[in-house]
């Protein structure tokens, strides 16, 4: 299973590079799902902050059980590669523009 994690870590980002460069398109639409990730996650985080204050519950324990959702994973998750794939395009841009 760590082994998966780990190729999807590195496999996925680079798809999402290779996907950018073939089609502005298909770049638009990794950015437009990362920022539906971003809105997801911060709204669930937001959630569970507000359920934790209104009950008055123990921050440090009751917090975890949003790591059990499967929404906050995914979008955690999806933004977590983007940011991989725009750092991996931010260097394949500068290695394209520096002279050799």
């Amino acid at each position: 299973m760590k082994a998966w994690i780990v190729a999807g870590t590195i496999l996925i980002p680079v798809l999402i590079v290779v996907l950018r460069r073939l089609s502005g398109q298909l770049g638009l639409l990794a950015d437009a799902a990362a920022v539906v990730s971003a809105f997801g996650f911060g709204i669930l985080s937001a959630f569970a902050v507000l359920d934790i204050r209104r009950h008055d519950t123990v921050y440090s324990t009751e917090v975890h059980r949003l790591f059990d959702s499967f929404w906050f994973l995914a979008f955690g998750g999806y933004l977590g590669l983007y940011l991989i794939s725009l750092l991996l395009w931010s260097a394949f841009k500068t290695f394209r523009r520096e002279p050799s």
